[in-house]
């Protein structure tokens, strides 16, 4: 009898091996960069499936514009579009910056946003796209919010967006005659820091600032949603909303800005499908009693369901709607023939379309009937449902029999060849789950009746035959030699496909899985002892033997340093040994040496030494030759810092900058700060590398250029070796 594979080991499941687990919530923020423009506007953006967008285009810095998810707790949609005037990364929480944000630099000027922004506009991002509505208005909903709340309310540094609209109907201010539709619900006026906060519209408005922020702006302190989103505040959910004509081409440029300086981030976020073109009517094929929409013949009819879209029911609604070209099946000779429209009732959400299926005797092919509907204008993709019509199958099932271990619980079910799906079943011990669940300890019949859609009936009986417990042993003498491949044998019993886990010093199992032949070669990936803890065979799980210790082959390097006196002075020394491995080695230096069996006269830096031996293995070192330093004079790094500068727009010294020496010996400036005479820090940078091309500060705060004096800097260098290093000096700003 053949024997067909319908067994599944729950213990093995539960371990990880095949199970897929659904993904977990998401509390709070999270940002991510895996979509395309293309997949954020259609995908993520777009309401429905009538997907009228194109041209779509990015602006400003590409870390400005992504997905997010995790907002349901924050302001009531879990996911969608963020834009940001900084870095999206910064939007997630939890909240431990009163001043966080991305500076990117750019004031390049925006059409739209200069229009009305309280001073100069740096960092403008967003996304826009052309579109066709549906129906006679497009709206969408969204949130913005800030790391300017609440203590720079009603200053210059006021951070705006807009959702900028241009088209046949529409006269506004803006570029293209566009108007903004971020407006505050019921005014006229334009969604910003100002205009939504704490004292202003403060019912639309949800504070989420830091007490040391709260504080400063009187405001009562609450630990609103610190733990999940950075931004210090951000406005309920609104509704924009765009009035269009049905058909005709419109543009949107969706834009945020930060203004009066690029320091502190705000960010819009764009409910996912939210952005409804219009569009009265959806449509989906069913049949009755089935979770596929799938007809048979003298047996079961289908149909569609039309369901209203549009919030006004007090009047009928006339769906129009024609047969696609696609289908295979023939009005009125495989299904009664059916009109092209169909009446939605007055106060109705929905009309059901009956389909008559016609049996014709006739052996056929899965026919289709796809159903488009018909608006005012045709859709990118149109808008359809599809029903399948298949003939009457016989039901057919077939005794199988499946091998078992003694005392081990399996799962089992029928096989069936053909009928008309959905199936019922009926167990000899009265259960209607279509596989049961159980152990045994001998040969067993498990008998089964199965009913088809069409009410047709037929029994089966599925054998457990009892096998011997199957056995996976690991074999071997393997030593672990980097550059070469070994391997470890793994020999089984019982029925493939086989699967085992194994670890390494009982660390990190792993699992390989689908095995048909025996023994596995199980490649060495590095020294340890190899251990299988889990073994199943196609039915059963198996038992497991043997252990293997690898040893690492090749010789080891033993050294001591003797470190050059100072970064540029080349009197370093390195001697070393080698222990192990067989003889003679060959010995390869990079950067190169003068002796590669006692190499000197050697400059601070790193040194690759690799050592092969006459079997073939390869150890590699890298030695790290630190600069002794401690000579009076003598630096461990290299780095001219200038004690002026002029930002007067001439051309020449016009931004403070480090200058490294091409070996500095720094591989990163942690900090740097730049202190006025009070002790106010007016400019800050953090974790970069330096480079003299790279201008730090242009002697501005806030956008305002400071006032001639003496400034103090103070810098944390980060060295080749992972120490740090505290630098400091004076600085003349000189107009």
């Amino acid at each position: 009898m053949q024997r067909i594979l319908i067994i599944s080991f729950l213990l093995f499941l539960a371990n990880g091996l095949t199970s897929k687990l659904p993904p977990p919530v998401v509390i709070g923020i999270k940002t991510n960069h895996d979509y395309t423009l293309e997949e954020l506007v259609k995908d993520i953006f777009i309401k429905g499936d009538c997907q009228n967008v194109s041209n779509i285009k990015a602006i400003g810095n590409s870390l400005s514009v992504g997905y997010f998810e995790g907002g349901s707790n924050i302001f009531g949609f879990s996911h969608g579009i963020i834009l940001t005037s900084g870095d999206i990364a910064l939007a997630e929480g939890p909240n431990v910056s009163v001043e966080s944000g991305k500076q990117f630099g750019d004031n390049t000027s925006d059409p739209d946003i200069s229009l009305f922004a309280t001073n100069v506009a740096f960092d403008v991002a967003g996304i826009e796209f052309d579109f066709v509505p549906i129906g006679e208005s497009v709206t969408f909903r969204y949130v913005f919010a800030s790391e300017e709340y609440c203590e720079f309310v009603g200053s210059i540094f006021n951070d705006v967006f807009g959702f900028f609209v241009s088209g046949p109907g529409i006269n506004g201010p803006f570029s293209n005659n566009a108007i903004n539709v971020a407006l505050i619900p019921g005014t006229n006026e334009y969604v910003a820091i100002n205009s939504v906060n704490h004292d202003d519209n403060s019912a639309s408005y949800i504070n989420n600032e830091l007490l040391l922020d709260a504080n400063k702006c009187g405001i009562a302190y609450q630990q609103s949603f610190q733990e999940e989103i950075e931004y210090d505040g951000m406005t309920i959910p609104f509704t924009a909303t765009i009035p269009v004509i049905p058909c005709e081409t419109y543009h949107i440029r969706l834009v945020v800005a930060d203004v009066g300086d690029d320091k502190l981030d705000s960010g819009v976020f764009l409910e996912t499908q939210s952005f409804d073109l219009g569009g009265d009517v959806s449509i989906r094929a069913e049949v009755p009693g089935s979770t596929n929409p799938t007809a048979v013949e003298d047996c079961r009819n289908g149909q569609f369901v039309f369901t209203r879209t549009s919030a006004n029911l007090n009047e009928p609604l006339t769906v129009n709607f024609t047969i696609s070209p696609t289908s295979s099946a023939e009005n009125g000779v495989d299904f009664t023939a059916i009109p092209s429209s169909i009446v939605i009732l007055a106060g109705q959400t929905k009309a059901i379309l009956p389909i008559t299926i016609l049996a014709d005797g006739i052996p056929e092919m899965q026919e289709t009937l796809t159903l488009d509907l018909d608006f005012p204008c045709d859709c990118v993709d149109p808008v359809s449902a599809t029903l399948f019509i298949m003939d009457e199958t016989q039901i057919v099932v077939e005794n199988t029999e499946i091998e078992v271990c003694t005392g081990q619980e399996f799962t089992l079910g029928p096989n069936i060849i053909s009928g008309a799906a959905p199936f019922t079943y009926l167990w000899q011990d009265g259960s209607t789950n279509p596989t049961i669940t159980t152990s045994v300890d001998q040969i067993t019949h498990f008998t089964v009746t199965i009913t088809d859609a069409c009410g047709v009936s037929e029994p089966a009986i599925v054998a457990a035959i009892i096998q011997p417990v199957p056995t996976a042993e690991l074999k071997g003498d393997a030593s672990f030699c980097e550059g070469q491949s070994s391997h470890l044998e793994v020999d089984f019993g019982g029925n493939p496909p086989w699967s085992f886990r194994y670890t390494i010093d009982g660390q990190n199992p792993q699992t390989i899985t689908g095995i048909q032949q025996s023994p596995f070669l199980l490649l060495v990936t590095k020294p340890g002892i190899y251990e299988l803890t889990r073994f199943t065979d196609a039915f059963c799980e198996g038992i497991t033997s043997g252990n293997i210790v690898v040893s690492e082959a090749g010789g080891q390097v033993a050294y001591t340093l003797s470190p050059p006196s100072c970064l540029n002075e080349a009197d370093g020394s390195i001697e070393f040994s080698i222990i192990g491995g067989l003889p003679p080695y060959d010995i390869v230096w990079s950067p190169s040496v003068n002796d590669p069996l006692h190499p000197t006269n050697l400059l601070a830096g790193t040194y690759q030494l690799r050592v092969t031996d006459a079997a073939g293995c390869t150890t590699t070192e890298d030695i790290l030759l630190t600069a002794n330093g401690s000579i009076k004079g003598c630096e461990p790094y290299e780095l001219y810092v200038p004690n002026a500068f002029s930002p007067n727009d001439d051309g020449f010294n016009d931004s403070f900058r480090l200058y490294p020496a091409g070996n500095s010996n720094i591989a990163q400036v942690k900090s740097l700060h730049i202190f006025n005479r009070w002790g106010a820090v007016v400019f800050e940078k953090n974790n970069f590398q330096p480079a003299s091309d790279m201008p730090l500060w242009n002697g501005r705060f806030k956008g305002k250029l400071m006032d001639t004096g003496v400034y103090v800097w103070q810098a944390v260098l980060v060295l080749e070796d992972g120490s740090e290093k505290v630098t400091s000096g004076d600085l003349i700003l000189v107009r």
